[in-house]
């Protein structure tokens, strides 16, 4: 019974690690708040660098195991103002079907989602060889 247990927790761990990344989108948080942040929220993923570019910049992770790329988009502040994560085209039903079960599907591509009074629109854009999944506001 004790090992029954044990399987249990085991389990919800991985699913509560596995799920985290659609927990929280960032937006909002200062740059260092991010950085305290991303490691528990979205393991696997580690610092590249940060870009700056006048009233943009950005932080970048990698998942190099998953080849997947995370990218917290911030003003001039360092404040965030979007996210974009990229993914290998060969996921792209199983995180349609993941976006489809957390959030309102407004069309194809678009979902909708409310933290705190915010809308915020989440969305897909394909490339060739890889697709990002971007949340901002709702404009």
């Amino acid at each position: 019974m004790i090992n029954f247990y044990r399987k249990l927790i085991l389990v919800l761990f991985v699913c509560i690690i596995a799920f985290s990344g659609f927990a929280q989108n960032f937006i909002g948080l200062h740059k260092q708040d991010i950085r305290q942040k991303v490691k528990e929220a979205y393991p696997g993923f580690n610092f590249d660098k940060e870009i700056e570019n006048g009233k943009k910049s950005f932080l970048k992770y990698v998942n190099t195991l998953e080849e997947q790329t995370l990218l917290f988009i911030l003003d001039e502040n360092g404040i965030c103002t979007s996210t974009a994560r990229m993914y290998n085209s060969w996921l792209f039903s199983k995180i349609k079907g993941e976006l489809d079960k957390k959030y309102k599907r407004k069309d194809s591509l678009t979902w909708q989602d409310f933290i705190n009074g915010t809308e915020y629109e989440i969305f897909i854009k394909k490339g060739n060889w890889f697709f990002t999944v971007i949340t901002r506001p709702k404009k």
